[in-house]
């Protein structure tokens, strides 16, 4: 049965059941055979493990913020001297099976702050106490689907520039190879792409791919039979004149020094 991820999908919040702050000793093992709620969990202090029925775990330490799903089977392993937390027990809406998820950010802004509020406005007993209660509860979750989009963006661009190295790779001894070619295999804009490579390894796509394919040009110039035009062909190079040129401004000497210079290979 597939479980929504509230994290990607908007869910109403129905009611709050409690706000509370708590904390477990030492060295405890504890079973819960099934929640009786949903709960948002803000770790104050110590680390604990979560392990669930599904065999997923996820670790939490102090800063973290998790979602514990209506239902859910888990143990808890508590590695520090003490675990201190503070949890909102709610009911969602949507009666639909949900996964557990954490914000592993201690740079969440202004969580612990609402959930400190949350907690002093449920004991409060002034007449809008419940309201402001809600509104706080919503902007928490609001804070953590903000968060968890951002770090799945970030994965996002992180594969996209792996794809992006792996199709250089591939693709450098085809002279029709082109990084304009590349960001619309990848689906996105020419000028994104070379922002985001060069955030990932340093230097831009097209620099990489001119030193692949001259890399790859003094490999095959080590070989007599193979005319410098058919190394530069056969390495991406649009011809042998843009080849020379490239050759010259990147290691300071002509492709034919080079082959001169260079242990030849005479047959493969």
């Amino acid at each position: 049965m597939k479980k929504i991820d509230i994290m990607q999908e908007n869910v109403c919040i129905q009611r709050i059941l409690s706000v509370v702050q708590g904390k477990i000793p030492s060295n405890k093992l504890l079973s819960v055979k099934e929640r009786h709620s949903d709960a948002f969990v803000y770790v104050t202090e110590g680390s604990c493990t979560y392990r669930f029925d599904d065999e997923t775990e996820f670790k939490a330490a102090a800063g973290d913020v998790f979602y514990l799903p209506n239902r859910s089977v888990y143990t808890m392993y508590i590695h520090s001297e003490e675990y201190k937390f503070i949890f909102c027990d709610f009911e969602f809406a949507e009666a639909e099976a949900r996964c557990s998820t954490i914000c592993s950010n201690q740079e969440l802004k202004n969580i612990n702050n609402l959930f400190v509020k949350l907690l002093n406005r449920y004991n409060s007993s002034a007449s809008n106490a419940y309201t402001e209660c809600m509104s706080i509860l919503y902007g928490i979750y609001s804070t953590l689907q903000q968060d968890t989009q951002k770090s799945y963006i970030g994965k996002s661009k992180e594969r996209n520039m792996i794809k992006a190295k792996q199709l250089i790779d591939e693709g450098f001894n085809l002279p029709a190879f082109s990084i304009s070619m590349l960001a619309e295999q990848l689906g996105i804009s020419e000028v994104y792409l070379r922002k985001l490579f060069k955030e990932a390894y340093g230097v831009s796509p097209s620099s990489y791919l001119t030193s692949i394919r001259l890399k790859n040009a003094r490999t095959l110039m080590r070989y007599t039979f193979l005319t410098l035009e058919e190394c530069a062909v056969q390495s991406g190079f649009s011809s042998l004149q843009y080849f020379c040129r490239i050759f010259k401004k990147e290691t300071g000497i002509s492709p034919g020094k080079y082959r001169k210079d260079c242990d030849i290979y005479y047959f493969a």
